[in-house]
């Protein structure tokens, strides 16, 4: 391993009396007196740790990049240096506990009680101690300076960055640079109060004007090396949320294992993928496409009838194969192809072939912009995985209504069932799983996944580790914030590239993101002529716009919904209509409803207030029978697989026009179904930063109507992304040259805040509303009472910090049956927890079991 005989700090020398000094303590009721863990046990174990997790996430060449990004390659013993520097930043990272403070107050040691108590906090002296033993040692290595001043330059500023992260290891990450002005303060008061941590038999080295003078050359060789080559600033962003989550991870993992006594063995690496693959290999579909591959080659039989979509989708899923054999060094990689074509079975083939291939790679995760989304792919690869349930354990959703996993101990670590007779569970290793994301496969959100990239809280960096030698897939990548698509495709790119990730990019219409890395580099086009797919007439011709009623000037209202009746008067089968706002969509739902012309028809509305439960309902209805009107807000593109017979669409953004479309004829059984377009709502009112809701670029004029029509969505994006870089290089306090300021100087607030999916202007209020919901086979729930349960969970002190976090999130998936979230609230509420407001009298918003959000959001009462 890259860390074999690297040298770490001598306790026993330096701290002689360490025997003496604790790290953490816990208590036992058996015992009079506490049991403490000494701080050398603590460091060996946190280190034991680091070297564990280098070796089960195969980090190795992980630290290879960074070496090469940060050293020449003539500067070995520099480099052997920096790995000293890095591992014992992890060694190193409590030694400010020796503070006399720290011990008496925090750790009950008596052996401390006359000595100096007023400072009692450790992280920051630990840093200081860092800091001057490594001065030294880079002062007696680099010998003459003039000669090697840019290996000097180097390995101070990763002093300087290494000492900034052991200070924030029980914190968040804030601005380097106040950070310059809070260190030297600190590393004055200890260099001349050595009372206080007298248990270190050595002054410090370096004085005060040192730190000042590293300080002042840290912040030059973060602007120099940004000017080396463009964007090499996010190369030390990379590196210290990287090392940060190394850091804490190993730190948690010490702690958990000294307080709950049980040692981490498992971290939810992938080790043998034939275990996946070979019973993915099994599943009809992968047959099918395997016989129809012999086909094609002068072997055996096509396994399908002339013009079956099948064959395309086979057809699709081999030259994605091919192409990924063909590029498997390369990092980022777009899947784009038509909506119904199976990108999800393509998908997973790519990442198990990736695994097969590459033998660092050890998890896979699933990145999707709402949670539709999650559920349905969770759904698909159960389906794929049917008949397995260990493999099917192995896939995890991880969101804020899906309740962490539990493990019954006692039971072969066998996931635990409600309701079986053994049930030994190990409620802190679910909570470490869930914290540190410990499974092989994770479907997760996008606000989370980028939570853990850019996100500055010590809980959002845990899994970040993790992250590294994994192949993510991020799908509909479109419906991220677009006036940030520059950024996060910088971002991504130099995450793949220091933590050997894999990136697949898919979608039915997928912006060829790299047209904006400021380079002529290409990411690698897994289907190499898409018009053989889009353009197929089973994809092409299944749907064909109708824009007639955008030329519809008065009456638009009474116009469309004379034309809908007309056309579901023709036909037994389904219909769907989509609108911008929930509030057109439940007027028009109502008014069909009350036209006795649909008599016999079943009128259904579905729209994000729905719950699952709900919404599955009406999907379930929607694939099983006939005569049904659906009335949809957006929530209809993304996640509901329905196939509708016809469609009617208030236009927004071209996305959306296509992901609709994709929900019309998608079994591909009809010659040429139609969908209407009509312009009803402002998309302004959903889409505000969008570049896309330009009028200019919407199907009101003809050349985007022929882009539709032809799937040919590189030329819109050309002129989306042409306009993203025009706005981004004009002066203004946002432009992506005062955004590139703030990475060099590692303001870590200002990058967080950027690179939010959600911005201020989209958040929202949480209610909990109050009534009672019949789930049907799983009984009736009460919202009162799912309520009551939450807030005795929440207050037990009872139980423990990691039975409580288990508990609490069986609670919010009950829960996610009552809230919701508005923009308003203008009612009065009966009780509030945290950031939920509880509304007691709940059936009074809502009509027909539809939430009418309307009356919450125009009451007459402001939040009390």
């Amino acid at each position: 391993m890259i860390f074999d005989g690297v040298k770490l700090f001598d306790m026993d020398k330096f701290i002689p009396n360490n025997e003496d000094i604790y790290a953490h303590l816990k208590e036992d009721r058996n015992r009079k007196d506490d049991i403490k863990e000494k701080l050398k046990e603590h460091s060996d174990l946190a280190y034991s740790y680091f070297l564990k997790l280098c070796e089960e996430k195969k980090l190795n060449g992980v630290f290879k990049n960074l070496e090469n990004v940060f050293f020449g390659k003539d500067e070995y013993d520099g480099i052997k240096l920096w790995e000293e520097m890095v591992c014992n930043e992890i060694y190193m990272h409590d030694l400010g506990k020796i503070n006399s403070g720290f011990q008496y107050r925090k750790m009950r040691n008596k052996k401390y009680e006359n000595k100096p108590t007023e400072d009692s906090k450790h992280s920051m002296l630990s840093a200081c101690i860092y800091f001057d033993y490594f001065f030294k040692k880079i002062r007696k290595f680099i010998g003459n300076i003039e000669e090697n001043k840019n290996l000097c330059s180097t390995l101070l500023t990763f002093l300087f960055l290494n000492s900034y992260i052991i200070s924030r290891h029980h914190s968040s990450f804030d601005d380097l640079y106040e950070f310059g002005e809070k260190f030297q303060e600190s590393y004055k008061k200890y260099r001349n109060n050595k009372i206080i941590y007298e248990d270190y038999n050595v002054d410090f080295f370096a004085t005060e004007n040192h730190v000042k003078a590293v300080f002042k050359l840290c912040g030059d060789f973060l602007k120099n090396y940004d000017k080396s080559q463009p964007w090499n600033c996010m190369n030390i962003y990379v590196y210290t949320k990287f090392v940060y989550s190394l850091l804490v991870a190993s730190d948690f993992y010490s702690t958990s294992e000294f307080i709950n006594g049980n040692e981490i063995k498992k971290f939810g690496t992938i080790k043998d993928v034939d275990r996946f693959y070979d019973i993915y290999k099994e599943n009809k579909n992968y047959k099918s496409i395997r016989r129809y591959e012999k086909c094609i080659n002068g072997e055996g039989i096509k396994p399908y009838k002339d013009g079956d979509i099948n064959e395309l989708r086979s057809s699709m899923f081999l030259e994605a194969e091919k192409n990924l054999e063909n590029h498997l060094n390369e990092n980022i990689f777009y899947l784009e192809a038509p909506t119904g074509s199976g990108k999800t079975n393509t998908s997973i083939n790519l990442a198990f072939k990736m695994l097969k291939n590459n033998s660092n790679l050890n998890k896979i995760f699933y990145i999707f912009p709402f949670n539709t989304l999650v559920e349905q792919t969770k759904k698909s690869l159960n389906d794929i995985f049917k008949g397995n349930k260990d493999i099917q354990n192995d896939i995890t959703v991880v969101n804020s209504i899906t309740p962490i996993k539990l493990i019954d101990e006692e039971e072969d670590n066998k996931l635990h069932l409600k309701g079986s007779l053994k049930q030994e569970i190990n409620y802190e290793r679910a909570v470490l799983d869930r914290q540190f994301l410990h499974y092989p496969i994770v479907l997760t959100t996008h606000v989370g996944f980028f939570s853990h990239l850019f996100g500055n809280e010590r809980e959002e960096v845990f899994p970040l580790v993790h992250l590294a030698n994994s192949v993510v897939i991020l799908d509909e990548i479109q419906s991220y914030r677009n006036d940030i698509w520059k950024e996060i495709i910088l971002f991504l790119k130099k995450y793949t590239e220091i933590l050997n990730i894999k990136i697949i990019i898919m979608s039915a219409t997928l912006p060829k993101l790299d047209k904006l890395t400021d380079t002529k580099e290409e990411f690698v086009s897994l289907i190499e002529n898409k018009d053989k797919y889009f353009k197929n007439p089973l994809f092409k011709n299944r749907v064909k716009p109708d824009y007639s009623l955008l030329n519809v000037s008065e009456n638009l209202w009474d116009r469309l919904k004379e034309k809908l009746i007309e056309v579901a008067k023709s036909t037994d089968k389904n219909i769907a209509i989509e609108f911008i706002t929930k509030k057109s969509a439940e007027k028009f739902y109502d008014e069909l409803c009350e036209d006795k012309r649909l008599s016999g028809k079943k009128i259904l509305l579905l729209t994000g207030d729905d719950n699952k439960f709900e919404r599955k309902k009406i999907i379930n209805a929607v694939d099983k029978e006939n005569n049904i009107v659906l009335v949809s807000t957006q929530i209809i593109e993304a996640g509901v697989d329905v196939d509708m017979y016809a469609g009617f669409k208030d236009i927004s953004i071209l996305d959306s026009e296509e992901q609709f479309m994709g929900r019309i004829n998608r079994s591909c059984l009809k010659k040429m179904a139609v969908v209407y377009f009509f312009d009803l709502d402002k998309a302004s009112t959903v889409y505000k930063k969008d570049y896309r809701k330009d009028s200019s670029v919407t199907l009101k004029q003809g050349y985007i109507r022929d882009i539709l029509e032809n799937k040919d969505f590189d030329k819109f994006y050309e002129i989306i992304m042409r306009r993203i870089e025009e706005n981004l290089n004009r002066e203004n306090p946002d432009n992506i040259k005062n955004f590139r300021e703030s990475i060099i100087e590692l303001n870590y607030r200002i990058i967080s805040k950027r690179m939010e999916l959600i911005s201020d202007d989209m958040k929202e209020y949480t209610v909990f509303i109050n009534r009672e919901v019949n789930l049907e086979k799983k009984g009736k729930l009460i919202g009162r009472e799912v309520w009551q349960e939450y807030k005795k969970v929440l207050m037990d002190k009872n139980i423990g910090y990691a039975e409580k976090k288990v508990k609490l999130s069986e609670v919010m998936e009950k829960m996610s049956y009552f809230i919701y979230k508005v923009r308003s609230l203008n009612v009065s509420y009966n009780d509030l927890i945290g950031e939920i407001f509880y509304l007691e009298d709940g059936e009074k918003y809502f009509e027909d079991g539809k939430f009418k959000r309307a009356l919450l959001e125009e009451g007459n009462c402001d939040i009390l």
